[in-house]
């Protein structure tokens, strides 16, 4: 049987749409068959908000064509037992705890994906993300009308109205982190924006993307970075991704729990504090995991791009953010427009704090370039002895032998 009964929501179902009904057309004297989404959440000790995030899947128009599955990796706070209760139709699978992102999407996919028909899809949610009604079927019907391309919707945190961003593209960050840009970009490219990643708060890929560019690679990204790995990949094989506006979603993140690198940014921090933020699995500045990425898609400019990341790190340090006079960077989830009332009374202007706001602007260029500068001359060193060892190697190998 194709497709999941809906639970006590009384949410009327509906088929995708018709676009996806055309999307497969069998051979003469075959059953007719639409296209599923198969949806994959994955989640940890966030019990209220996957049930509140099923909540919505299961409220969705296009139902009847969907399987949901939740990879429970490991929680300890009962959200076993609120998906055997509440969602008796979602398909549970097990983690120890250290899947990680990346792999409980990894593991999903090879579980499921015997099941997996011609035409159908895959949706990614993350346990944070509240669909509309019709997201489902909007993601759908898009990825058909786009030849079948990775889709996203526009994603707006749920406490401030801000954008959020749900796919990348060199130089794209002003305008996914903006609404009234990226609307403005999407009016006139008939309300898509074209990426090169989507992340994986709610992305949906048709399944014929596995064969091209295999499963998320859990082992080199087991948190960050896989979802944008993985859509690199299949980038080289010819597969394109949009954002659309044909649907939103609103974002609940509980930052602590989703990085470590959000409260990292929230002030200055001790040396154990910043290596923990570059080491880190659950952090996003990983210098060693972002080396790695890199060095996959972006070669020719892997060391420099790796550098700015642990700088973002470094900057951080105790004695740099006092010396830069750093402030803490905007939480999500903060209201967009603070009342005055909660904000600290401006401080007067002297000609003092004028200098000092003054030197602290020049040091900030100053320091990053000192830091870059010894980064290149620390490279420049390791080639130089790289070659050296080479040249002596051909040289005295060569003398040696008869």
């Amino acid at each position: 049987m194709r497709g999941i009964p809906a639970p006590v929501y009384g949410q009327r179902s509906l088929h995708l749409c018709r676009g996806a009904e055309r999307a497969v057309k069998p051979p003469l004297g075959c059953p007719i068959s639409v296209p599923k989404v198969h949806v994959i959440i994955p989640t940890h000790n966030r019990q209220a908000l996957v049930d509140e995030c099923l909540a919505r899947i299961f409220a969705q128009t296009a139902i009847n064509t969907m399987t949901v599955t939740v990879v429970d990796d490991g929680s300890t706070d009962g959200t076993a037992g609120m998906l055997v209760e509440k969602f008796p139709a979602v398909r549970v699978l097990k983690g120890d705890g250290t899947l990680w992102w990346t792999g409980a999407v990894a593991k999903a996919l090879d579980t499921l994906r015997p099941d997996f028909a011609r035409g159908d899809f895959f949706l990614l949610v993350n346990d944070d993300t509240l669909l509309r009604a019709d997201t489902v079927a909007a993601l759908a019907r898009v990825s058909e009308a786009s030849g079948r391309a990775g889709v996203a919707p526009v994603a707006v945190d749920a406490a401030s109205g801000r954008a959020i961003s749900t796919g990348w593209a060199p130089g794209s960050g002003l305008i996914l982190n903006d609404l009234d840009k990226l609307h403005a970009a999407m009016a006139e490219q008939n309300g898509l924006f074209e990426v090169k990643t989507l992340f994986g708060r709610c992305s949906l890929f048709p399944v014929e993307i596995l064969d091209r560019a295999g499963n998320y690679d859990a082992s080199a990204f087991p948190h960050y970075y896989g979802d944008a790995d993985f859509c690199l990949r299949a980038g080289k094989e010819g597969f394109r991704f949009f954002v659309t506006d044909a649907t939103e979603i609103e974002v609940v993140e509980e930052q602590a729990a989703t990085g470590v690198h959000f409260t990292f940014r929230q002030g200055p921090q001790n040396f154990a504090a910043v290596l923990d933020n570059m080491t880190s699995i659950r952090s996003i500045e990983n210098v060693p995991i972002a080396w790695r990425y890199m060095r996959r898609h972006f070669p020719g400019r892997a060391g420099a791009n790796t550098a700015s990341i642990a700088w973002r790190s470094l900057r951080q340090w105790r004695p740099v953010y006092n010396a830069l006079g750093l402030k803490p960077l905007p939480q999500r989830g903060a209201p967009a427009h603070p009342q005055a009332a909660h904000s600290p009374p401006a401080r007067t202007a002297t000609p003092l704090r004028r200098l000092v706001r003054f030197v602290r602007k020049l040091l900030a260029p100053i320091f990053e370039v000192l830091f870059f500068l010894c980064y290149y001359i620390a490279r420049a060193t390791y080639r130089l002895v790289r070659w050296a060892r080479r040249t002596a190697g051909a040289l005295f190998g060569g003398a040696r032998q008869p």
